[in-house]
Formats: C-alpha cells, structure tokens, sequence
C-alpha cells in the first residue's frame, strides 16, 4: 500500500487481519503530509505497526529538493493479482464526506507495473520505464498523459481539487473554451479564483461545489474517447516532483464517471 495518509479504523483492521493470516504486508505513508504536526505523525506510524505491517516513510528523493511541498501523494493498494488506484486517501473523511473515485483492476500488466512502483520506493530506486507507459505517473510522464486526455476532441468534463497554477495544463484547458466543464470546491484559493477567471474568459464553464455535505477531493477527467483519475492535481509540484498514480480508461468507465459528473454538476454553483 502506498498512501499519503492512513487512519481508516476498517482499513486498519483489514491489515492487521491480513498481517495474521501470514500476508506480507507493507506500508509506504508520507511523512509530512500538508497540515498535520510531528506528533499526528508520529501517532499515524503507531497505529500501522500495531497492524503487524511493516512500514516506511517515503523515499528522501521526493522531497530532495529542498521543497516542502513534494510529497508522497499517490493513493494505492496492490496484492499479486488485482490493484486499486484512486484519488482517495484512506481516511474517514475520503468515504464518508468527499467526491472520490476508486479504481479496483486485475488487469495482469496493471498489476505488474503497481507492483513494480511499490517495490522501487520500497528500496529507494527509480520506478522502471515500463510503469511509466502503464500509469499516469509523476513524477515523470503524467503531465503529457493529462494533456492527452484535455486535448482530444469534443467536450470533457473535469473535478479536481486544486487547478493550478501549472500553465500547460491551464492554457489546453482554456483552449477547450465551451466544451470544458470543471467542477472545483469553493474553498478553491485566491490564485485558482484568478484561474477561474481565466478560464470563464475563454468561455469555459465552471462551477464550484459547496464544502458541504459533499468536498471535491477527486481528480478525474472524462471525455468522449478516454478519461483519466488518480491522485494527481493540476499543480506543478504534483505533476512533476510528488509521487503520483493515476489511470487512463476508455470504454464503459468512462459512462459512468460522466454519469456521476452530471449528478455533480447540478448541484455545483
């Protein structure tokens, strides 16, 4: 399991169950996760070894160049034959309170290369280029797997948390002008208002969804030939330094994340 945060109680006791039917079980967290103190920290780390999971802080590497603001921000769980990836981190809140989307896959080359990504940070070495051409993956090859998803043709709809500033994601965006839909919360920043007026200049629609009951947490872009959902935000820091998990789907999925995105949409402002 690799996750930015980790204090789920059923998640939790799903592990420690694993742990005594003689599963292996690892656990990779952030270790400064954005607003948490040392001591939530340090009481996040005893909770997972009381589990019987072994467990490790991310790799120095995401954090190396001197910016707080990289980190560990993928949000996974993998066994030897099936894997999920989402924009969901294992807390209360992300099941209870937030729009998630969870992906849950037995595709064998999906698996291998989840597998591969854990086991590189595990030992602190480079994800292999093979994951690279499976996964939306930062840092590395997700910037260009999103632009491909923001410039096909036709309409698209997109959720997320964050929108920026990253500018080759903010100008593909306002390059859809009446075809993008976004869905931001309205707890958005100063500078992704500013953003939004950027966008709202090139005719793009965009609305924001209250807090409550239901926060935008997700990440997920969805159009007529490919969609895409993973932990990655618009950002800079996101796209090129954290590390980061995502998916490229077509077919029947993306029907049902434009489904749901209706269902957002009207009750967005």
């Amino acid at each position: 399991m690799g996750v930015y945060y980790l204090s789920d109680r059923k998640i939790l006791r799903a592990l420690a169950a694993a742990h005594r039917r003689g599963v292996d079980v690892r656990v990779i967290i952030e270790g400064k996760p954005y607003g948490m103190k040392p001591w939530q920290v340090r009481r996040e780390e005893r909770i997972i070894a009381a589990t019987g999971a072994r467990w490790k802080v991310a790799p120095p590497r995401f954090t190396s160049h001197g910016n707080d603001y990289s980190f560990y921000h993928g949000k996974y769980c993998a066994n030897g034959h099936e894997v999920e990836i989402g924009t969901a981190n294992l807390d209360w809140s992300a099941f209870h309170r937030n729009r998630e989307y969870v992906y849950v896959t037995r595709n064998t080359t999906v698996v291998q290369a989840v597998n591969a990504v854990f086991n590189a940070d595990w030992h602190n070495r480079r994800a292999p280029a093979f994951a690279h051409r499976v996964l939306v993956l930062s840092p590395g090859t997700s910037a260009a797997q999103l632009l491909q998803v923001i410039n096909q043709p036709g309409p698209i709809d997109v959720e997320s948390e964050e929108l920026g500033p990253y500018a080759p994601i903010l100008d593909a965006l306002a390059a859809k002008g009446r075809d993008l839909r976004m869905i931001l919360p309205s707890s958005i920043n100063r500078e992704d208002r500013r953003d939004v007026a950027f966008l709202r200049e090139h005719g793009c629609q965009v609305r924001l969804l209250s807090k409550k009951p239901l926060y935008m947490h997700a990440k997920m872009i969805a159009g007529k030939a490919l969609a895409f959902i993973g932990s990655e935000n618009f950002t800079q820091t996101s796209l090129e330094d954290n590390r980061e998990m995502g998916l490229l789907l077509n077919g029947s999925d993306i029907g049902k994340l434009q489904a749901q995105f209706d269902r957002d949409w009207n009750r967005a402002n």
